[in-house]
C-alpha cells in the first residue's frame, strides 16, 4: 500500500519552522515497510487542503494529515476534509473533556464554544482521543475506494504521541492485511552509530543484491548520531521471513558489527547496560566530560538500574577544572592544548582512579562555532577508554553538524565504543575459561 503525508500550516510554507512532522512520519512508515510516495506541505487554506486531499487520494491508499485541528480560526482541517468528502461535521460529546482539559477557571460562552470546536469530527469517522494536548484526531475509512484518512495534530509532541499510539498500529494492520493473500511481512531495524550513511552503504552494497534475491529490501535512514538499517522481508510465510531477515541481518553484522549497538527501539545506553550486566562479573564505569557537558552521564543515568554500575562523573569544562578536579598537568594543557590526546587520556585515567571504577571514559573537543586552539578544527574530538588493566584506548575523530548534533554524536560514539570494549573483553574472558576447562 502507498501512503501520502499532508502537512498543514502557513508557518511551514513561509519557512518559519522546519517540517519535522513529515520527517518523523515518513521515517516511521519506512521502518514498517510502508511506502510513502507523496509529501505535501500547504498553507491554512480550505481550497488548498481540498486539492491536496483529492490529489493524495488519487495517488495513495493511506493519507496522513498533520495540523489544523486546534481551536483557532485558522484550524480548518476538519471542515475542509468534511466538505471535500461530502460529509457533515458533528459534535462528539466524548471529546469535550479533552477539548476543555487545560481550562482552570470559569469560561465565557464564547471561549468555551471556541475550544469545543475540537470536539467536532466528520460523520462516519472514528475519533482519536488525545493523551496529551486538547486537539482530537479522527480516522475515516472510505471502504468503497479502499482508502483511509488519518488526521492528527500539528504540534510535534502531540502528533508523535497520537501517531505512535493510535495511527501507526492501524497503518501496520492495514498494510499487513493488504498483503495477506500473497505475502507476510517481517521487519527488523539495526541501529548503528559511528559510521556515516555513505560508509554503511559502501560496506553493505553487495548485501543489497543478496537481499533482492531473497525478497528482502534494505533501507537506510539517517539522523545525527544514529543510522537505522531497515530490513523488510516479504514472502508467503512467516518462517521464510524469519529465516531471510536473520540471513541478511547476519551478513550486515559481519560487515559492520562493531558499529551496531541494538535493534528496533534500543538506546545505546540500554545496550551498554546489557553488556555490563551480561559480563558475568560486576563492572563499574565513570566519566570525565569536557565538550559534552554532562550529556554522557545523563544518557547513562537515563536508564533504570544504572546505579548498579555507574559510579559517577565529572564535568571538567574549563582548564581550571581539569587541573583542580582531575589533576591534569598544567604543562600538558599549555603544550598540547585541552583538546589533545595527552589531556584526554589523563582525564579518563583520573576519572577511573577517583571513582575506583573498572572503566573510565573521557571526551574533549570542539563543538563549535569557534575554536580557541590554532591549527585545530570544529568537530575535532578526542575520546578515551581507561581499561581495568591500566591500558587506555584513545580515539581521534572529526564529527560534523551543529553544536548540539556534534555533542550527541560524540556521546553515541564513546558509549558504543565502551560497549564494544566490554563485549570484546567478555569474549576473551570466555575463551580463556574454555582453555582452562580443557
Amino acid at each position: 500500500m502507498k501512503s501520502a503525508i499532508i502537512c498543514i500550516g502557513t508557518e511551514l510554507n513561509l519557512g518559519l519552522i522546519l517540517n519535522t512532522n513529515a520527517t518523523y512520519i515518513s521515517e516511521k512508515l519506512a521502518e514498517n515497510g510502508i511506502e510513502c510516495n507523496l509529501i505535501i506541505t500547504i498553507k491554512d487554506d480550505e481550497k488548498d487542503i481540498s486539492d491536496a486531499l483529492n490529489y493524495s487520494l488519487s495517488q495513495s491508499d493511506l493519507i496522513i494529515i498533520s495540523g489544523g485541528l486546534g481551536p483557532t480560526d485558522d484550524d480548518i482541517t476538519r471542515k475542509a476534509v468534511s466538505e471535500t468528502l461530502g460529509l457533515k461535521l458533528y459534535k462528539d460529546d466524548s471529546l469535550d473533556e479533552t477539548s476543555l482539559r487545560f481550562i482552570k477557571r470559569v469560561l465565557t460562552d464564547e471561549l468555551k464554544n471556541r475550544l469545543l470546536r475540537q470536539s467536532f469530527i466528520p460523520e462516519g469517522s472514528n475519533p482519536i482521543i488525545p493523551n496529551i494536548g486538547s486537539a482530537s484526531g479522527f480516522i475515516i475509512s472510505l471502504k468503497n475506494k479502499n482508502k483511509w484518512i488519518f488526521s492528527v495534530p500539528g504540534v510535534p509532541k502531540e502528533m508523535k504521541d497520537m501517531f505512535d499510539n493510535a495511527v501507526l498500529p492501524e497503518l501496520i494492520k492495514l498494510s499487513d492485511e493488504s498483503s495477506r493473500n500473497n505475502f507476510k511481512i517481517k521487519r527488523k531495524i539495526l541501529l548503528t552509530t559511528g559510521l556515516s550513511e555513505s560508509e554503511i552503504e559502501e560496506n553493505i552494497k553487495d548485501i543489497y543484491v543478496e537481499g533482492c534475491k531473497l525478497g528482502v529490501k534494505i533501507g537506510i535512514t539517517a539522523s545525527p548520531g544514529l543510522i537505522k538499517i531497515i530490513i523488510v522481508s516479504k514472502s508467503p510465510s512467516n518462517e521464510i521471513n524469519d529465516k531471510n531477515t536473520e540471513i541478511i541481518s547476519g551478513r550486515i553484522r559481519e560487515k559492520i558489527n562493531g558499529f551496531i549497538y541494538g535493534e528496533n527501539e534500543d538506546l545505546v545506553a540500554e545496550a551498554l547496560k546489557k553488556s555490563i550486566l551480561g559480563y558475568g562479573e560486576k563492572i563499574t564505569i565513570s566519566t570525565a566530560e569536557s565538550l559534552t557537558g554532562g550529556l554522557i552521564s545523563s544518557m547513562i543515568s537515563d536508564v533504570s538500574g544504572s546505579s548498579e554500575y555507574f559510579s559517577g562523573g565529572i564535568i571538567s569544562y574549563s582548564s581550571y577544572s581539569k587541573i583542580k578536579l582531575l589533576g591534569v598537568k598544567e604543562s600538558d594543557l599549555e603544550k598540547y592544548g585541552a583538546v589533545s590526546r595527552q589531556v584526554c587520556m589523563q582525564m579518563a585515567m583520573s576519572s577511573k582512579k577517583i571513582f575506583n571504577s573498572d572503566y573510565g571514559i573521557s571526551v574533549t573537543g570542539f563543538a563549535g562555532p569557534t575554536v580557541n586552539e590554532p591549527g585545530k578544527e570544529i568537530g575535532l574530538v578526542y575520546s578515551c577508554i581507561a581499561k581495568p588493566n591500566g591500558d587506555a584506548k584513545i580515539y581521534k575523530r572529526r564529527f560534523m553538524g551543529t553544536r548540539t548534533e556534534i555533542k550527541f554524536r560524540v556521546c553515541q560514539f564513546i558509549l558504543n565504543m565502551l560497549r564494544t570494549e566490554i563485549e570484546n573483553n567478555k569474549k576473551i574472558r570466555f575463551e580463556k575459561q574454555v582453555k582452562i576447562g580443557k
